[in-house]
């Protein structure tokens, strides 16, 4: 019996699957937002304790420069850290849309030009050994037994 799983059965030595990418990509990207989510709620602890602690009233001028350093100190570390969370979140991005470009969607463009030649044209070479390249398999034996009823049918 056939499990039904998002994730496709690897043969041995195979490259990973399209969806097996995309999922590892995913668990990574939430990663990544779990993190600065974590951070800010520590930042924004500490500046809420620095707040809680201050006695307006009795505050001396030493006190409030150092109160304002702590609070300045607090906000440049989590633009610094969100400065850098979106530097690494568009890195990624433009990696994964480059990846994405040459994985699926220029094969899948080939593809699209081989049938509506009715292949009639040779299958192009699909490199990669994930859906597409099982696509194009399933495209190829179509077309030849499509082709080869044709003939049958000619007088």
């Amino acid at each position: 019996m056939k499990k039904n799983s998002i994730f496709r059965d690897e043969l041995p030595g195979e490259k990973k699957s399209i969806i097996n990418l995309l999922m590892t990509g995913y668990i990574v990207v939430i990663s990544c937002l779990g993190y600065a989510a974590f951070f800010l709620y520590v930042q924004l602890g500490q500046v809420e304790r620095i707040v809680a602690t201050m006695n307006t009233e009795t505050m001396q001028p030493d006190q409030l420069k150092l109160l304002k350093d702590r609070v300045v100190r607090s906000a440049n570390q989590l633009k610094n850290e969100m400065i850098g969370m979106a530097i690494f979140g568009s890195i990624i991005c433009v990696i994964g849309g480059l990846y994405t470009i040459s994985m699926v969607i220029r094969p899948l463009k080939k593809l699209v030009q081989f049938a509506e030649e009715k292949g009639k044209t040779e299958l192009p070479e699909i490199k990669s050994n994930t859906e597409i390249k099982q696509l194009a398999t399933a495209i190829t034996v179509l077309t030849e037994n499509f082709n080869r009823e044709e003939k049958n049918t000619l007088p």
